[in-house]
């Protein structure tokens, strides 16, 4: 009874700080530099309720309203994720440019690879294979998403680019977040029914620590920022860019 408690807590408690935190963005007017972020805090506001409608229904109800919202919710956050991406390489237009194509060509190579693997992978009924194409997409594009976070604050720390406050703070909370889903998955899909304890409590968990992160960083956003290293200016990328520059308008 006291560990139902508990995790009702914390699943109520996650939207309930991301109300804030939209609140806090639209007082502070930081939506017209974030909108895919504010996008993404308010359809997690709205799917609480969403989602305690549809497990009060049925559970056919239950099944396509989670499945599908987590298709959208994955969506979203690659979207939040270049939209980092733009905001961190905000003053090299080629190299945002080029990245973003790139960012793009990526997420369809690996979406069309993902249902592939499903589809050769999986026998038996349609159901099954639909929720085995969604695991195994669900799966790669956590580790995509790994992946570029972690690219961002290598380049970050290795060219001297300076995160503003708030930059620093999404990045980080969804670092924390998609780290603790990865690992619930993983030992999840490694351990079978014997996991699904830990896994009731640490991707959930993992979500409230990103949401806390995300609250402490939009309140504090306009005070300070986080300089990524002491590195001086960085010309050597400002090179780059202007290479890419004469690249792009040459074709």
């Amino acid at each position: 009874m006291h560990s139902n408690l508990l995790q009702n807590a914390l699943w109520i408690s996650g939207p309930l700080l991301q109300c804030v935190v939209a609140l806090i963005m639209i007082h502070r007017g930081t939506v017209k530099r974030f909108p895919v972020f504010w996008s993404y805090t308010v359809f997690h506001v709205l799917l609480a309720p969403l989602s305690f409608w549809a497990s009060r229904t049925s559970y056919r109800t239950y099944f396509y309203v989670y499945w599908g919202t987590e298709v959208v919710d994955m969506f979203v956050t690659l979207l939040v994720l270049q939209e980092l991406f733009s905001n961190v390489f905000s003053e090299y237009d080629s190299i945002r440019t080029i990245g973003r194509v790139l960012f793009r060509s990526t997420v369809l190579i690996m979406i069309l690879v993902s249902l592939a693997m499903a589809r050769l992978g999986t026998a038996g009924s349609a159901v099954s294979s639909l929720v085995q194409s969604f695991v195994t997409l669900e799966r790669s594009v956590h580790i995509f998403e790994i992946g570029v976070l972690f690219m961002l604050f290598l380049a970050c720390r290795t060219l001297g680019l300076v995160w503003q406050r708030f930059w620093f703070g999404i990045a980080a909370g969804f670092g924390l977040m998609l780290a603790g889903e990865a690992i619930a998955a993983t030992l999840r899909s490694s351990l079978g029914a014997a996991a699904n304890y830990l896994y009731t409590w640490l991707e959930p968990s993992s979500c409230v620590l990103a949401i806390v992160v995300w609250s402490y960083y939009a309140v504090t956003a306009d005070r300070q920022v986080v300089s990524a290293s002491t590195a001086p200016e960085p010309t050597q990328l400002a090179e780059w860019n202007h290479a890419l520059e004469q690249l792009l308008s040459r074709s």
